[in-house]
């Protein structure tokens, strides 16, 4: 393996908005299978997609902490002692150990919005707040401009089906259909079913159940599909305006990718919540009258 096929695939994966790590040997003691800056590449899968640490034993544990710090998105350092398993070791009879240094490269987060109507749509609020969020963001809307939504990464004039070849989606990507009902049923079909983190539908729940009957019935889209929809869409934070549903959008959007609950922190992790023993008194204040 040589460094530039190492960076040529780095390159590639980044380009391709995958989550990935690199493990790389930054100290060895005593008889070791690897050297000083050997290295490898793991996919989200955990499979090796390049380099070496000197043998299988070591690697093989080294992949089960990339998985993990992948998935917390921290860099760490990890020990791996060559001995055998009764003296704590990982199988080996080498007698020595390695420092391997972890990096997690996560994949960008993004938005694909389904519709348009510029100003006056949820569409235009949707890509200011997924922008502050550090989202990348695809428009996909037949009228669509770069006018109309200049914060957005993209921007891509055509109907759904034919919009889908040009937009990789992945397991970071996230897909909003706000098509006012005209093409809310091609842009579902277009979506359904894709392994995606979420898809949301901005509709009505009578106007969506009839849509789920039709592409159950008419198109044979599976239920266990159309459940994972969310519809009425977004978190319930009283919001009317355009900005205010956007908002709630967003915030279930987060709250499916992070694995929040949707309360108020202040319901469980208040100073004052019933039930908890260490409940804290308000605080006692004393004056006195200097003559």
């Amino acid at each position: 393996m040589s460094s530039q096929d190492f960076l040529r695939k780095m390159s590639s994966l980044l380009e391709g908005n995958e989550n990935f790590a690199t493990a790389t040997v930054v100290g060895i003691k005593g008889s070791t299978t690897g050297r000083l800056g050997f290295k490898i590449l793991i996919s989200h899968d955990g499979s090796i997609l390049e380099g070496n640490l000197g043998g299988g034993c070591s690697e093989n544990v080294v992949v089960e902490e990339a998985l993990q710090a992948m998935k917390e998105g921290k860099p760490r350092t990890m020990s791996v002692l060559l001995e055998e398993e009764e003296k704590g070791g990982i199988g080996a009879n080498c007698g020595g150990s390695m420092e391997i240094y972890i990096e997690p490269f996560g994949a960008r987060n993004e938005l694909v919005i389904f519709g348009g109507g510029g100003e006056r749509s949820i569409a235009s609020p949707l890509v200011q707040f997924a922008k502050i969020l550090n989202f990348d963001v695809i428009v996909i809307d037949p009228g669509a401009t770069k006018e109309m939504y200049p914060e957005a990464n993209r921007i891509i004039p055509e109907f759904a089906d034919k919009a889908r070849d040009h937009v990789k989606f992945g397991r970071n990507t996230s897909v909003v259909i706000v098509t006012k009902h005209k093409y809310d049923e091609p842009s579902l079909r277009a979506v359904v079913g894709l392994d995606v983190p979420y898809i949301g539908l901005v509709s009505s729940h009578h106007r969506a159940s009839a849509l789920f009957k039709q592409l159950t019935e008419k198109e044979g889209v599976r239920e266990e599909d159309l459940k994972k929809i969310h519809v009425p869409i977004g978190m319930d934070i009283g919001g009317e305006t355009y900005e205010e549903i956007a908002l709630s959008i967003m915030a279930e959007i987060v709250k499916t990718l992070k694995g929040g609950s949707g309360r108020s922190i202040s319901e469980f992790k208040g100073v004052y919540v019933k039930g908890r023993e260490e409940e804290i008194s308000p605080p006692v204040i004393s004056s006195q009258n200097s003559s």
